[in-house]
């Protein structure tokens, strides 16, 4: 069964009858979907092997990109332009209308930053995103290197360019999410808690756990337009109210690393399962900006 509730009322958030529908396997390692309106496809990562998917509205699913620079995370800017942190390049991407991708941000006070791994758009058009060190520590998620910052920090890119890092007390900052304008969710897979941040223009601060998965860690996650959160587990996906109580789970056959809301009416979840790329039909959407 795919659908496992906590709670009575996390089976209305699904069609009668809802399963999760695989779409693709083979991978090694999955990542980062991101729903493309303009290209009516999602964009997806295999980190590990080192290219990107799309798969259409159409149902075909084919190689985006080989090599990938090892992307990881993606999400739209406010013009629709995909957005991806690479791990290989060590840098923020932004792919442009011609197709030609775009240096966002490689260096912070002159030293190469680490491998930026997940990005999220905040209401203000700026760009957040986390720097922890996969595509240094890990050969098959990057080119190796040196370490060159002093931490692992999640760092802001003012729509005029300019770089600023508002949080450096996370150990492996992962995925993030806002909330709204105020509020950012963010995971740290060093010790597996999502944690929740007070944004008021380029400063952040730390205001607690916002929640716990109980099998695996958070990877990526998401929040829908009524502000229920939607993690990646070890088991697939959680779903939790805004205040981070479990409502139910969509049981998945590997360790979900992402997910996104999608499809031409905005209502597919995509979940990216290790080695396979599953949907889910549901009733609500992503918040967007």
């Amino acid at each position: 069964m795919t659908l496992q509730a906590t709670r009575p009322e996390f089976l209305d958030l699904f069609p009668a009858g809802a399963q999760a529908e695989q779409l693709g396997a083979g991978f090694t390692w999955t990542e980062g979907p991101t729903y493309v309106p303009s290209r009516g496809a999602v964009i997806f990562s295999d980190v590990r092997q080192n290219r990107t998917w799309r798969y259409t509205d159409a149902g075909a699913l084919e190689v985006e990109m080989e090599p990938s620079h090892h992307q990881n995370g993606h999400c739209l800017d406010r013009e629709g332009r995909l957005v991806a942190c690479s791990h290989g390049l060590r840098a923020l991407l932004r792919q442009e209308v011609s197709g030609e991708w775009t240096v966002l941000a490689e260096q912070f006070e002159g030293k190469k930053l680490n491998s930026p791994n997940d990005v999220a758009l905040h209401p203000d058009g700026s760009l957040w995103f986390s720097d922890p060190t996969y595509g240094i520590d890990k050969p098959e998620e990057g080119y190796g290197g040196t370490m060159e910052q002093a931490g692992r920090y999640v760092f802001r890119l003012d729509p005029d360019g300019t770089l600023t890092a508002p949080i450096r007390d996370r150990n492996k900052p992962n995925g993030l999410a806002f909330v709204d304008a105020q509020t950012l969710l963010l995971a740290d897979t060093g010790d597996g808690k999502t944690y929740r941040y007070s944004v008021q223009g380029a400063q952040a601060s730390c205001q607690g756990v916002q929640f716990t998965v109980n099998v695996g860690k958070t990877d990526g996650l998401r929040v829908d337009e009524k502000g229920r959160i939607w993690s990646s587990a070890g088991d697939g996906v959680h779903v939790l109210t805004a205040a981070g109580e479990e409502l139910g789970r969509i049981l998945l056959p590997e360790t979900c690393s992402n997910l996104c809301f999608g499809g031409p009416d905005g209502k597919a979840l995509y979940m990216t399962d290790s080695t396979t790329f599953w949907r889910i039909a549901t009733h609500v959407r992503g918040r967007q900006f």
